[in-house]
């Protein structure tokens, strides 16, 4: 497995972070992939089986090299500066039953999709969630289902109610490219149309910074993935926790480019090989993740 330790440090518990400076921190955003990366050595990240794909099906001889970021609980750093999570135990999983050793190179979320272009990866799982204009892009292996959250601070002052009108004309703020903050533009113009204030929407690089300026009082509504809420809510003791039911109820899946057919159908057929042995619901027993179980009717 591969990370960078420089920018793991940022990513060390958040209920460390919340209490320095009185939730004063100061992260800089990633701007691109792990260029400075180095092996961490992680044994259960390769297998001794043999190899059973090659280049060009995959960019690099030996290696799954997975295009991933920040989005607790799927994908964060722990205290020990590790990659950690669902869909990381899943990357591994699907390389070790492949034959291949781990890579993970993290970007910011809205550079997942040009870097899987620029075949800076073999694979996304980056809690990428499948919409339509995405599946013109790539081919994706579903292994998660997820939903819209709305987190505020335990004063919530706003009064917010959900992922509702209660957000009209209230500051929010969203990650940059995520299927949260475009949620938030598409309510913000309704809001509009029914004859309220717009949204005052602020977009940030990392789940960190938005929860930071939640509980800070610099906006009053986190919009994200509910179990990204459910995340913050443990790690913050209840400063910021979700309020209503997830909604936009939406698959999330490992993303490859659309010509790379072959690579697409081992995943696919790795996957259910985890269905089939129980491994997969052994890893969403693990992150307490049952309730995105993607093999459940929707």
């Amino acid at each position: 497995m591969t990370f960078t330790t420089s920018r793991a440090g940022r990513f060390a518990k958040l209920g460390a972070l919340v209490a320095v400076a009185g939730l004063s921190l100061s992260l800089a955003a990633c701007s691109g992939g792990s260029s400075d990366s180095e092996d961490s050595g992680d044994a259960s990240s390769s297998s001794s089986s043999e190899a059973k794909l090659s280049t060009p099906t995959i960019i690099k001889e030996g290696n799954l090299t997975v295009c991933t970021g920040d989005s607790p609980p799927n994908i964060y750093y722990d205290e020990n500066n590790e990659l950690i999570g669902v869909e990381i135990d899943l990357a591994k999983a699907f390389a070790e039953r492949l034959g291949l050793k781990t890579v993970l190179e993290e970007y910011n979320f809205s550079g997942l999709i040009p870097a899987l272009q620029a075949k800076q990866c073999d694979v996304i799982m980056g809690s990428l969630y499948i919409k339509p204009e995405r599946e013109e892009i790539a081919n994706f292996v579903p292994y998660l289902y997820s939903g819209t959250g709305v987190g505020v601070s335990k004063e919530n002052p706003a009064d917010v109610t959900g992922f509702d009108e209660s957000l009209c004309g209230v500051k929010v703020v969203a990650i940059t490219g995520a299927t949260g903050g475009s949620g938030a533009e598409e309510l913000s113009k309704k809001c509009e149309a029914d004859g309220k204030e717009p949204l005052d929407i602020t977009l940030v690089d990392e789940g960190v910074n938005a929860v930071q300026q939640v509980i800070a009082g610099q906006v009053e509504a986190f919009v994200d993935t509910s179990e990204i809420m459910g995340f913050y809510q443990k790690q913050t003791d209840g400063d910021i926790s979700m309020v209503g039911e997830p909604s936009d109820k939406i698959r999330i899946g490992a993303a490859t480019l659309k010509d790379n057919s072959e690579l697409n159908k081992a995943l696919d057929e790795t996957f259910q090989s985890m269905i089939d042995d129980g491994s997969y619901l052994e890893i969403l027993e693990k992150w307490d993740v049952e309730s995105n179980d993607i093999t459940k009717a929707e």
